[in-house]
């Protein structure tokens, strides 16, 4: 989710770099953290806010501003701003949020304000002032999506489809741009997958299907997450993967250092001793 670039205000907003310069060397940066209820769709969401403008920072302990959190949720129609003088949000949901929601964090004027001049304005504010009225946006950070639903409680195959096509016969390519992960194969390989994984449904011979498709797909996608500065975040599939690493104790998605071979054997529960041929062949555990 991204902030509208073609939205703007008849005064200077400090916003991140990409969408303007009214503050130069300034930041508002939030971080906003998802903890689900365990068994169900309630779930507590915590806003973190950083603010580096001096000016802006001396509004908000004058408390003339205040840091904003907006939380929507389309399918479920709801939408609430909670607001607070402290740079912290904890906010606790039991059924109101479901899907895709959308927080967008604020820092917005709650006082009339005469003359406002800020020091770390661009050169092109040079000796202007501005009125400022109850309600008007000061700065704001990118909006983030995250998903809440009982699909975090799901197996992890719930993340994957399959699907046919221009693939080479005997290899898979991965689509990562969906709300789940699709596994493209040849039509051929698809077709003869599907009838693998029927008659594999629920029997030990379904760890070799784990351990030679979903087992590398898994690594691969943990992977390019990683390497992918926030491009899938949006996706029901990132959500749920990054739920169940934090539920192992692994590194989030996107971190810099973590060994995903091994995150991806946690998740999965250790497939490669649970094919009949290893587990068959005994010996000391």
């Amino acid at each position: 989710m991204r902030i509208d670039p073609g939205k703007g205000w008849p005064h200077p907003v400090l916003r991140p770099r990409e969408y303007g310069d009214d503050y130069p060397n300034a930041e508002f940066e939030v971080d906003i953290a998802r903890k689900l209820a365990p068994g169900s769709i309630g779930a507590d969401i915590t806003a973190e806010f950083s603010l580096s403008d001096p000016d802006l920072l001396r509004l908000v302990q004058d408390g003339a501003a205040q840091y904003v959190l907006l939380v929507k949720s389309p399918k479920t129609h709801f939408r609430q701003e909670f607001r607070s003088a402290a740079p912290l949000i904890n906010r606790s949901f039991r059924g109101e949020l479901s899907g895709l929601i959308e927080c967008s964090p604020f820092l917005v004027c709650v006082e009339l304000q005469y003359g406002f001049v800020a020091q770390g304005w661009h050169s092109d504010f040079t000796g202007l002032a501005f009125d400022l009225a109850p309600g008007v946006v000061l700065a704001e950070d990118k909006p983030k999506g995250c998903w809440i639903d009982a699909a975090d409680e799901s197996p992890i195959g719930t993340i994957f489809a399959t699907e046919p096509s221009g693939s080479q016969n005997g290899r898979w390519e991965c689509n990562l741009g969906g709300n789940r992960i699709k596994i493209c194969l040849s039509s051929a390989d698809s077709t003869r997958f599907a009838t693998a994984r029927d008659q594999a449904n629920n029997t030990p011979q379904g760890q070799y299907l784990m351990n030679g498709l979903y087992l590398p797909v898994l690594i691969h996608v943990l992977n390019e997450a990683d390497k992918a500065d926030g491009e899938y975040t949006d996706y029901r599939w990132f959500e749920s993967l990054n739920n169940r690493l934090e539920r192992l104790g692994c590194e989030p998605l996107g971190s810099k250092h973590a060994d995903r071979a091994i995150d991806a054997q946690k998740v999965l529960e250790s497939p490669f001793v649970k094919m009949p041929l290893i587990a068959e062949a005994g010996g000391d555990s």
